[in-house]
């Protein structure tokens, strides 16, 4: 009996060191040097499937883990309990990260979303502390315009980091984010980021 418990209490050590060791700084150093665009990267030592999704009907696509999985309406609900549910929501059971769409009815012309990140910004910035404005960009992604802004949002029991992403798809509003847990900063930035790199319509012929 005692063989075995002391065998037990080994591996229990040894699975605690391999949970410090996921997380340490010289890991997520090294990891950060890798690209989705490679297809396989590890997070926090956990290998992970990139490849590009078709969305919104085939008019868009972006990259994502092969094992995002579109959550149901009931899982949506349950998470977004004050309302602005997304309409499609991806995530896995092992990330701490999620993206999402929201197309809304709101006929907003091409030619006002170079400035709608800055509108959404101010907007933001008027919920006070609980929502910390990080930046604000523009790209122009073929004949749309992409604006972005990334923010740090706090509940009673986290932060989450946000980057949301404004455009116009058939003269309507389109809202992307990915987001995650701040804590995770370190390791989920330089992913997310590539994420939204890669978001971009698909043109018709």
């Amino acid at each position: 009996m005692k063989h075995v418990d002391e065998k037990i209490l080994l591996q229990k050590e040894k699975m605690e060191e391999f949970e410090k060791q996921r997380f340490a700084k010289e890991t997520v150093e090294e990891e950060k040097k890798q690209s989705i665009f490679d297809g396989t990267v590890r997070i926090h030592k956990v290998p992970v499937r990139f490849s590009e999704r078709m969305l919104l009907d085939g008019k868009a696509a972006m990259w994502m883990p092969d094992d995002f999985e579109e959550l149901t309406p009931e899982a949506v609900k349950a998470i977004y309990i004050l309302g602005n549910k997304p309409d499609v929501v991806f995530g896995n059971a092992y990330l701490n990260l999620s993206a999402g769409f929201h197309y809304t009815s709101h006929e907003v012309p091409e030619e006002y979303m170079g400035e709608f990140g800055k509108l959404a910004k101010m907007i933001l910035a008027k919920m006070g502390p609980k929502v910390k404005i990080y930046g604000q960009k523009v790209r122009r992604e073929g004949e749309h315009t992409i604006s972005h802004i990334e923010l740090v949002s706090h509940t009673v029991t986290d932060a989450v980091y946000n980057i949301m992403f404004f455009s116009s798809l058939e003269g309507r509003m389109l809202i992307g984010f990915i987001n995650f847990h701040y804590k995770y900063f370190d390791r989920y930035h330089v992913i997310a980021e590539e994420m939204l790199q890669s978001f971009h319509f698909i043109e018709e012929e």
